[in-house]
């Protein structure tokens, strides 16, 4: 626990502010900081003593294997983990050499809370890369590495993946402080969002935090299964990878269904989807093809979404029709320029 490259930085730390020479001693009692060189590795008899009594050390004069001064044991979780020793009068010292036994304790539990955070997400992000890429993940499984992170759970579940808004990656993350039965893993970008015991009212306190940030959420059904988890994980998955959406609102899963299929296909094919139909288009009226199927094939609305005129609108239409020979008017003709697009914009996202 007690490594020598930390015992040193606080050795190097503390020099400055400390007319004493400071040492710190490992569980054997050998020296493996100190502002003297020359010791490192030797060992240290006081330590050893200190670390027998787990107590306090007082050497009131010089010896062959130890000078004067304290010797206070370091005692982590009722181990003792090390020594400090500060070289002067024991009297003078010891305030001292208490001080720097509060800074390594400090350190040493900061170091493990980092290692049990790291932990804690490793153990996270196995758990839905599972759920992404293993068919068949048990109840069981979920439920035993959400106990092993501290933070027990049991079906339904429900999964949402968030993005951008006004909050970095970590404070998006840590939105959720204070409600149960929710974990977050960051994920392609996105931070993911695993709620457990999930009813409409858990998600729904998730999903308040998360637009008070403006965030893109994507949201998977209310409560869902173990195998139904996993499926929506999956097409998430795609969804982030995938499809570009970032426009600070909350979404269904369901309304990317069209780009989750087509993100699951050869980039080749997409590709090919792409250029038979939006070849001969300039981008001005791919625009205006987009805005028509984005609003129900209404020439006022996407008029107005286009800032243009309603005739201008059907000229633009008319001439996607020469150009495509597709009639954005009828549903047949609607529906295979919404693949196209969809099908161009998953290769470009996916580039």
């Amino acid at each position: 626990m007690l490594t020598a490259e930390l015992a040193q930085r606080v050795v190097d730390q503390v020099r400055p502010v400390v007319e004493h020479n400071v040492n710190i001693m490992d569980d054997r009692g050998v020296i493996i900081a100190s502002a003297d060189p020359a010791r490192l590795g030797t060992s240290h008899d006081g330590a050893i003593a200190a670390l027998a009594k787990r107590d306090i050390v007082r050497i009131a004069r010089d010896r062959e294997q130890s000078k004067a001064g304290v010797n206070v044991p370091l005692v982590i979780d009722g181990e003792a983990v090390g020594v400090v020793g500060v070289t002067g009068k024991p009297s003078v010292v010891e305030p001292v050499a208490r001080l720097v036994v509060l800074t390594v304790t400090l350190l040493l539990r900061q170091e493990q809370q980092l290692v049990d955070s790291q932990w804690r997400d490793a153990r996270l992000k196995d758990l839905l890369t599972a759920l992404v890429a293993e068919p068949g993940v048990p109840d069981a499984r979920v439920v035993a590495v959400l106990n092993d992170v501290g933070r027990p759970s049991r079906s339904p579940w429900s999964l949402l993946a968030a993005v951008g808004g006004d909050a970095n990656p970590s404070r998006l993350r840590n939105c959720i402080a204070g409600i149960d039965n929710v974990v977050a893993i960051e994920r392609s970008g996105f931070i993911w969002f695993l709620v457990g015991r999930a009813d409409d009212g858990v998600r729904r306190a998730v999903l308040d935090r998360l637009r008070s940030r403006g965030a893109t959420v994507v949201v998977g059904r209310i409560s869902a299964t173990t195998e139904q988890l996993s499926i929506d994980a999956r097409r998430l998955d795609v969804v982030s990878r995938r499809v570009r959406v970032a426009d600070g609102q909350v979404h269904d899963l369901a309304e990317f269904d069209l780009d989750i299929l087509l993100g699951l296909q050869p980039d080749e094919l997409s590709k090919d989807c792409a250029a038979r139909t939006l070849g001969p288009l300039s981008p001005m009226l791919r625009r205006t093809a987009a805005a028509v199927l984005a609003h129900d094939l209404s020439i006022v609305a996407s008029a107005g979404a286009l800032h243009a005129h309603r005739n201008t609108v059907v000229q633009r239409l008319n001439r996607i029709q020469e150009l495509t020979g597709l009639d954005l008017r009828t549903f047949d003709d609607a529906v295979t320029m919404r693949i196209a697009l969809a099908a161009a914009s998953v290769v470009e996202v996916g580039a």
